[in-house]
């Protein structure tokens, strides 16, 4: 273990900044002590997760404060496991948890505060699409730390969106003290030792890979991502297209569940991109992407009419000017409409894994 406080500078534009970082690397013995050391060194300071390289954090000096970050492409290949792409790609999502967790702590970023939100229904939705590779009783219990986390961020979300929708000054005003309240919260359970010990938790769960030596059926793990990824897209494209068949007449509920599947397919999609490389398949893969990218929008903007007078009836703004705007019937109607188009239009949308 080595313990630093160091200092990155640029003297040409005289910027500096500290480093506090314990860097714990195993020379012998079992790789859980190193995780087992980290937990009791976040019982007497704060620890983090470290993501970010010195030649990384460097570079950053050059440039202003960085903003929010999207999801990037984990490293695969067509000889790449079944097994070993879950790991890759859930460690992409982990990273990028860290990059927006990281502006959030120096700025109330929407942008951040989605795409770490978003982060972690894609590593929800990657345990959930891999499940069939773990026999592990860890599994369960990330899960559920990954939810609770993940729904953490929801009112902040949640009043973001209505604050853009917002049709009067006195509801913008009210929404923005609301705000301010959700963020905090969500500032209070990023540093709360619960958030701290999921990331270890996480990266040790995916760093020893006891999930894959509890799994009994070792074909399931060699088999080769592509094919585990096709057999997915199959079942994930089949749901979807059968579930919102009939949105215009379905419930609220029934169209929530269509957009969680929908959602899954998507980050699915794009979790395996890198697998489908020929011109042609990439093509038919930006296709699929852009319909499944209107289905959501659409799905997406009817849940917002839908949860939005609970929303504001929580927030005590139900009588605030503008707020029936947030939900009106009107919009209901011309979404389900467009909504139903978006999914005739998905339905008829080449499959690009066939």
């Amino acid at each position: 273990m080595a313990a630093t406080r160091e200092f990155l500078s640029l003297s040409a534009i005289r910027c500096r900044v500290a480093i506090r970082r314990i860097e714990l690397e195993r020379k012998a013995g079992s790789p859980r002590a190193l995780f087992a050391l980290a937990r009791k060194v976040d019982l007497i300071t704060p620890t983090h997760l470290g993501v970010l390289s010195k030649a990384e954090r460097g570079y950053r000096l050059l440039g202003p404060a960085p903003g929010a970050v999207k999801a990037a492409s984990a490293p695969l290949s067509s000889e790449t496991s079944a097994a070993t792409a879950f790991a890759r790609i859930a460690a992409a999502c982990l990273r990028q948890f860290r990059l927006n967790e990281m502006v959030l702590g120096w700025s109330r970023d929407a942008e951040a505060l989605h795409q770490a939100r978003v982060s972690l229904r894609r590593l929800r939705s990657l345990c959930s699409i891999c499940k069939s590779l773990f026999d592990d009783s860890r599994f369960d219990h990330l899960r559920e730390e990954l939810t609770w986390l993940a729904s953490e961020f929801g009112d902040a979300r949640n009043i973001d969106v209505m604050i853009d929708r917002a049709s009067s000054e006195a509801l913008s005003i009210r929404l923005q003290d609301a705000r301010d309240e959700a963020y905090a919260a969500v500032e209070a359970s990023l540093s709360s030792v619960r958030a701290r010990a999921l990331m270890i938790d996480a990266a040790e769960w995916l760093s020893i890979r006891s999930w894959r030596a509890a799994q009994t059926d070792e074909t399931l793990h060699e088999q080769s991502s592509r094919d585990f990824a096709s057999g997915v897209f199959d079942r994930l494209w089949k749901r979807v297209a059968k579930g919102g068949d009939n949105l215009i007449d379905a419930d609220d509920e029934t169209r929530h569940e269509v957009r969680i599947v929908a959602k899954k397919l998507r980050y699915a999609a794009e979790f395996f991109e890198p697998l489908y490389k020929s011109k042609a398949e990439a093509k038919r893969h930006r296709r699929f992407i852009t319909a499944m990218e209107d289905l959501q929008d659409h799905l997406g903007s009817l849940n917002d009419l839908a949860t939005a007078p609970d929303m504001l009836a929580a927030l005590e703004l139900s009588d605030v000017a503008g707020a029936k705007d947030l939900f009106s019937a009107e919009d209901k109607s011309k979404l389900l409409e467009d909504a139903a188009e978006a999914h005739a239009a998905f339905v008829k949308t080449s499959r690009f894994w066939r």
